[in-house]
């Protein structure tokens, strides 16, 4: 009577064996670790926008401006190459330019080399 009730037992668990057992026995397990790795991957994506959020407003607030500036440095270095061509048309020399507080940007010349003849 033993053995029957062996058999019995493990017709009736859920773990059975051969191949239907290790199927639902692999079956849970791969469940198991999907919504372990779903959760798991869910925690890093929050964790991941939140630092993408902080990344994306310091660089708003600190490289934002310095773009704008460097735009408006070459803004003015143009504006002052033309009137250091007019003033050049004029007569002034280099170091007269220098005193009256051109850049040394603005004042500089392109080499002979490069000039068109």
């Amino acid at each position: 009577m033993a053995p029957t009730s062996r058999r019995n037992n493990k017709s009736t668990s859920s773990s059975g064996g051969g191949l239907k057992g290790f199927f639902t026995r692999a079956g849970k397990s791969f469940y198991t670790g999907g919504v372990f790795a779903s959760d798991k991957c869910y925690k890093v994506a929050e964790k991941l926008c939140k630092l993408g959020f902080i990344f994306a407003t310091v660089c708003m607030v600190a490289y934002a401006p310095l773009v704008f500036e460097i735009a408006r440095e070459g803004q003015m270095i143009e504006s002052e190459k033309l009137q250091v061509g007019e003033l050049r048309n004029q007569g002034y020399s280099d170091m007269q330019l220098r005193e009256l507080g051109y850049s040394g940007p603005s004042i500089a010349r392109a080499p002979s080399v490069l000039l068109k003849k």
